[in-house]
């Protein structure tokens, strides 16, 4: 007999007992449903989670229109939220690993190696490193996804961090290598910084916010310095001070929203489809002033972010949870069609010196479409 066999039977046991009990008036479904969750309400209490889950399910299902059905929705949000012991395991050493590999070609390119030899001991040491230490670590103590996704967040947010400031104050300009010191220093600081975080209880919902509310915030920075006719430091300072601003604004936010992975990307989607709409109307009106361009984009995304907030408020049911917390892309296609967001992620491009040198020079890539056969 299987789980969901087993609760309906037990629904239909406690119908019979409600039933059953001498009241003045007669049972509604609307009682039976009270009951149903408040029986998973102390299934959660006792620790048996995954039952209380399937429970109010039911309550979904069988008792749709009740108001015990909406308190059902809202526990079910609550329970999604509850953390998980080692489930961002997988997560934490698959980025490590990527990230190990990818500061195994990013430090010998900062100590200005300009022969295959140190790339290649970078890559034999830097991917087996991450993988190893990682995985290590996530022996020693069990992560939650929201802690892995803080961490990846981190080290991420401070490689770009590091890129950033380092173009924005000039440091160590005209050098090949002040760009590449630049992110590892960062990249550095973030592991640490990440690793600080993954002590702490963080949810998913939180940490999705957190890294939309970055690039949102990122995005609002370098637009306001646009429209402020700022250019080079200056911009890369508006642009970079604005990230910094979403990001901290989310850690209150989160607080008081509570939302899922799947709210938080519904509603920065339909941002996205504002700004979008708006990048339209720039292509239809033949926009030329730059303020102007940036400043119609940007006013679709914010009333695309306000009605997709509002769309998706008190929404805690698996309707508003898509999830994959390792979608970098858009749009990610493998094993059926999944909705993400795109992820800052750190790169290196092959480019041409003035004295016909190829050098590897530091970016910072958004993935648009993932597909995997």
């Amino acid at each position: 007999m299987t789980l969901r066999r087993c609760l309906v039977g037990m629904a239909v046991v406690v119908a019979c007992i409600v039933r059953a009990t001498p009241i003045a008036a007669q049972e509604t479904p609307a009682d039976t449903a009270d009951v149903l969750v408040e029986l998973a309400r102390s299934l959660e209490t006792e620790g048996r989670t995954e039952l209380a889950r399937q429970l109010l399910r039911l309550v979904l299902d069988r008792y749709p229109d009740t108001p015990a059905a909406r308190e059902a929705a809202q526990q079910l949000g609550l329970l999604r939220d509850t953390r998980v012991a080692g489930s961002g395991r997988v997560q934490f050493v698959v980025w490590n690993t990527l990230f190990g590999t990818w500061l195994g070609l990013a430090i010998p390119a900062a100590f200005g190696a300009d022969s295959p030899e140190p790339f290649g001991a970078g890559l034999l040491v830097g991917g087996p490193t991450g993988y190893l230490a990682s995985r290590a670590y996530a022996r020693s103590r069990s992560l939650t996804a929201g802690q892995a996704g803080a961490y990846t967040l981190a080290t991420v947010w401070g490689t770009w961090q590091g890129l950033g400031w380092q173009q924005a104050l000039n440091i160590s300009e005209p050098s090949d290598e002040g760009p590449w010191v630049a992110m590892v220093i960062g990249g550095l600081t973030g592991i640490g910084t990440g690793l600080l975080l993954s002590h702490q209880d963080i949810s998913r919902g939180g940490i999705t916010l957190a890294d939309h509310a970055a690039l949102w915030g990122t995005w609002y920075g370098f637009a306001l310095g646009v429209m402020l006719d700022r250019e080079d430091d200056a911009l890369w300072a508006f642009t970079l001070v604005g990230g910094d601003v979403g990001l901290a604004a989310a850690v209150p936010t989160a607080s008081i929203w509570r939302p899922t992975p799947g709210q938080v990307r519904l509603t920065s989607l339909a941002g996205v489809a504002g700004g979008v709409a708006g990048l339209g109307l720039d292509l239809l009106l033949s926009v030329e002033d730059d303020a102007t361009a940036v400043a119609i984009p940007t006013i679709g995304a914010t009333i695309g972010l306000v009605a997709g907030a509002l769309g998706t408020a008190g929404r805690n049911d698996n309707r508003t949870d898509f999830d994959g917390t390792l979608d970098g892309a858009l749009l990610n296609v493998r094993d059926g069609l999944r909705l993400g967001f795109p992820s800052l992620l750190p790169d290196a491009q092959p480019s041409l010196t003035r004295d016909g040198r190829v050098t590897m020079r530091p970016a910072v890539h958004l993935r648009l479409v993932d597909v995997r056969f």
